[in-house]
């Protein structure tokens, strides 16, 4: 997507979503905003629902980490290696978390497989608009190193930001947290997140009203949400077939990469897990998920943190090792990861010139 607004820029390179020339583009990427998400707030996203055409898939798994390389290399996670939230690597014998767990600018630099588009792209300045707190993290180097990033910490505030275009043809990213944040600690269907929505609704409606002619806007999302009950939380490290076998357990809490131990057999926990769980969830090695089409990780260069089975969870469940889980991820609502409509599908929302 952000490969097609800087040819639409540019008038170079690949415009896949066949979009007019412009001076000046944007996407706009509200984290945690899905298709289904914002239908079913319509009465509080009015003028969002009203431009909403059509819907598009985010990469699996419906993660943030994973979308947001995506956006900013426009390649597949088999080529920019961001495959989950978070991974355990075989070869440190260690977790990374591949969204928040970056040590420093340098530690995402020498992670990079791929030149973003903020490299590549020489003839236009590209720039991030977005909260303070991410300016100087490893993600941002490792997904926008090359960008101009302005800081804005409120939603208000990003879009006045993206109003002072310079003279000059420009991209810009502009990054909405705040959704996917409310949504992990009180759900979808909360006053606070639908409050929200109708604030972001409001000011995207203000904004297209006095956008220059000559700027076209994107507006999408990284993955959907999905509410989950606390009743329906699987605890993994309650079997002791599981634990005996598994060294870690990372991904998400609705697709979990799971890693045995030395000597352990992959078709056995894969049988267990399938007669244990059935069709609460899908359990797959890599050459599965190749079969599928959802991801294709059989030749990486990464193979010391590709997963050696993955449970994506059917449904509203969700599953957890507390041997490795955040005592605070077990609080969340608001959840994300599988391969439902509902997390995948997203809106593509074009606002403006486009």
């Amino acid at each position: 997507m952000l490969a097609s607004v800087v040819a639409s820029v540019s008038g170079v390179g690949a415009n896949q979503l066949r979009l007019s020339k412009v001076k000046h583009g944007v996407v706009i990427l509200v984290d945690g905003l899905g298709y289904e998400n914002l239908q079913a707030g319509k009465a509080y996203a009015r003028f969002l629902n009203w431009k909403l055409e059509a819907s598009i898939r985010c990469e699996f798994p419906s993660t943030t980490a994973t979308s947001l390389a995506g956006l900013a290399t426009a390649a597949r996670s088999n080529r920019h290696g961001v495959i989950g939230y978070s991974v355990f690597d075989r070869d440190s014998d260690s977790l990374r978390n591949l969204l928040t767990g970056w040590s420093s600018y340098e530690d995402a630099e020498q992670f990079k497989k791929l030149e973003t588009i903020s490299e590549t792209e020489k003839a236009i300045q590209v720039r991030v608009i977005g909260p303070a707190i991410y300016e100087k993290t490893g993600f941002t180097a490792l997904t926008m190193p090359n960008a101009q990033y302005v800081a804005a910490d409120s939603i208000e505030s990003r879009f006045q930001e993206l109003s002072r275009n310079s003279s000059e043809p420009s991209v810009t990213y502009l990054y909405v947290p705040e959704l996917d944040q409310l949504a992990h600690r009180f759900g979808v269907e909360s006053r606070n997140w639908l409050n929200c929505l109708e604030e972001l609704d409001q000011i995207v409606n203000s904004f297209v009203a006095t956008a220059p002619a000559n700027l076209g806007a994107v507006l999408t999302a990284d993955h959907g949400v999905l509410d989950v009950g606390s009743d329906r939380q699987i605890f993994l490290d309650e079997f002791e077939w599981y634990a005996s076998n598994v060294i870690h357990t990372a991904g998400d809490p609705r697709c979990n990469f799971v890693y045995l131990k030395d000597g352990a057999s992959l078709a056995s926990l894969r049988e267990d897990l399938t007669s244990q769980f059935g069709s609460q969830a899908i359990v797959c090695d890599k050459n599965q998920l190749k079969d599928s089409g959802w991801a294709d990780w059989t030749n990486a260069s990464f193979a010391s943190y590709v997963p050696d089975l993955v449970i994506i969870w059917n449904g509203d469940y969700v599953g957890y090792d507390r041997r490795f889980a955040k005592a605070q991820h077990l609080k969340m609502i608001g959840q994300h990861g599988g391969i439902s409509d509902r997390e995948t599908r997203v809106p593509l929302i074009k606002l403006g010139a486009y």
